[in-house]
């Protein structure tokens, strides 16, 4: 019972709450409100309608969901401080929507006319979180997001070692379209052309029961129940149809392969390529791709459904391939940079996992050299620069650029770093007692960034110094700290306190851990928005006491938004 008074409380107002309040709770932890986990307590909830709910009435209408109602109500998902999260997604989706370089793939028409202009960006953690922005719900073709789907599916029809026997799962280093093999005559991986036209050779002779439309719509059922059905998947006729005018050079592909190692079983080459162009001609949209990659990053089982759609160990070969060859001749630099498995198509969709976490999907329709969305392609850049997501950030020991982790409450874990700080300060940790000083030489470098430091501006710094501390700083040290810079300043020129706390930073950098760092960079932040503005020469200052605390710029990019935030909430 005192539990369920815990929840209660938490959307509650004189005793009694409102069906709006609680649908209002539901969605700010990012769980839709026709989730099928929560669906009768929708149902009554739409009876209850404009009603006032007491505590007896919410404890009747919870029980049956009563878990996963408290999981979304104490923020205990998956990714807890999700409004934040999606915030952060925001500022990266702007920062990444004016890139307006590439073009559109024009080899068929329904490609080559598409807008441009589209830019979509979806997210489903493993817990069913979901948001969007922008052009999530255009459809658009597959294309080669189709082929990790492709090769799922034999590997579920138990063609495993057949499958070994005609396809490889190598890099390629080549173009997508290049008819170069592997030496044995084994195309390179099953996500460029050769190795996808040879593994729609492999579904369609185990299935010599099914002709290629039939195929197609097996797979087309997969992928719908990896997205849980939240919106049909389509077949575009047209796109099937331009894609079989002009594929010649698939159909030299099919012959070559036919040539050399030979198609398995003796499958009709006309019917593999059926199957194949007709892959390619699925159309589905980029909240529905999110859903997908996210059963993927839950080892197979769709977070919307509850469904084990995939076994585990198909799911693992599959993102093997993906992480190897799923952004064609730029997979390595992809895996370099953003280390997550992948897959891009050339309609522009880009559909991308992190194991474990949460699965998302962007759409922009021009494309780099490589047949891969610009801005896709950049959005991922820039997540993994903000976020832990790389699949080798766990290797940083605590020094990954201050990158954020979105499993962890950014809230609680920055609560519980000032509380040790303050407890070890007052028994004299040397650490702590080093970031405190820094914390402290900050302060004063952007205080004195406008030339000069007046008794209002000691004022916002001892502010500044116990809301973090939690005490205030010991008033003549401050005072004699403030003077001693000053001299410094008069003596050697006003920049020169400044570079000698950028080297001092530099020098104990090796010595602070993410933490520290954060905690000393926000500590100028504070002083920086005491007057309600952060000017210019402040932004600047900032920027460098970032560089020298080796804090990504994504990272700072994300601070910066934060506190602009909070200079613009009303008070």
């Amino acid at each position: 019972m005192d539990r369920l008074r815990e929840l209660f409380a938490l959307v509650e107002v004189n005793g009694t709450t409102t069906a709006k309040a609680i649908q209002a709770r539901i969605a700010s932890s990012g769980i839709c409100l026709d989730d099928f986990r929560l669906a009768s307590t929708m149902a009554k909830l739409k009876e209850l309608d404009k009603q006032q709910i007491d505590f007896a009435c919410f404890s009747a209408l919870v029980g049956e969901e009563l878990l996963m109602l408290s999981r979304a109500f104490k923020r205990e998902l998956i990714i807890p401080d999700w409004q934040e999260f999606c915030t952060d997604i925001g500022t990266v989706f702007k920062h990444v929507a004016p890139d307006r370089s590439g073009s559109n793939a024009d080899y068929i028409p329904i490609l080559r006319d598409a807008d441009p202009e589209k830019w979509g960006v979806a997210i489903c953690s493993v817990d069913g979180q979901r948001m969007g922005l922008g052009d999530v719900d255009v459809y658009h073709s597959i294309q080669s997001v189709s082929k990790p789907l492709t090769y799922a599916f034999a590997l579920t029809r138990e063609l495993g070692e057949f499958i070994n026997q005609f396809v490889g799962v190598e890099p390629s280093g080549r173009p997508f379209n290049s008819l170069e093999l592997l030496p044995d005559q084994r195309p390179f991986n099953p996500c460029v052309n050769t190795g996808a036209i040879m593994m729609a050779g492999l579904v369609a002779s185990g299935t010599p029961e099914l002709d290629a439309r039939q195929i197609t719509q097996t797979i087309m059922d997969l992928w719908e129940r990896l997205c849980g059905g939240v919106a049909p998947v389509r077949f575009s006729e047209e796109t099937m149809l331009s894609e079989r005018d002009t594929a010649d050079n698939n159909f030299a592909i099919a012959y070559l392969l036919r040539g050399g190692r030979g198609l398995p079983r003796g499958v009709d080459l006309h019917k593999m390529m059926d199957v194949y162009l007709s892959c390619c001609s699925i159309e589905m949209n980029a909240a529905m791709l999110s859903i997908a990659a996210a059963t993927l990053a839950n080892g197979g089982v769709c977070p919307i459904t509850g469904q084990q759609v995939l076994s585990t160990d198909v799911v693992k070969k599959t993102l093997s391939v993906m992480q190897a060859s799923g952004l064609y001749d730029n997979a390595g630099s992809f895996t370099l940079e953003v280390g997550l498995p992948a897959k891009s198509g050339v309609a522009g969709a880009v559909m991308v996992v992190v194991p474990n976490l949460m699965g998302f999907a962007t759409f922009s329709p021009r494309l780099d050299a490589y047949g891969n969305s610009v801005r896709g392609v950049s959005f991922c850049q820039q997540l993994v620069d903000r976020f832990t997501f790389h699949i080798y950030d766990s290797l940083s020991g605590g020094r990954s650029g201050c990158k954020r982790d979105p499993r962890a409450s950014q809230h609680n874990r920055k609560q519980r770093d000032l509380s040790d700080l303050r407890w070890a300060v007052s028994h004299g940790d040397r650490y702590a007692t080093k970031v405190r000083d820094l914390m402290l030489d900050c302060m004063v470098a952007i205080t004195l960034a406008d030339g000069e430091i007046e008794a209002p501006e000691i004022a916002s710094m001892a502010e500044a110094y116990a809301e973090i501390m939690g005490e205030q700083p010991d008033p003549q040290a401050l005072q004699t700290l403030v003077a001693a810079t000053q001299t410094q300043t008069q003596a050697l020129g006003a920049e020169a306190p400044f570079a000698a706390l950028l080297e001092r930073l530099r020098q104990e950098l090796p010595l602070l851990d993410d933490n520290g760092r954060e905690l000393i960079l926000e500590s100028a932040f504070r002083v920086a928005c005491a007057d309600g503005e952060i000017e210019p020469e402040e932004d600047l200052q900032l920027r460098a006491i970032a560089h020298a605390l080796a804090i990504n710029e994504g990272v700072l990019e994300l601070e910066i938004a934060r506190f602009q935030r909070r200079l613009t909430r009303p008070s």
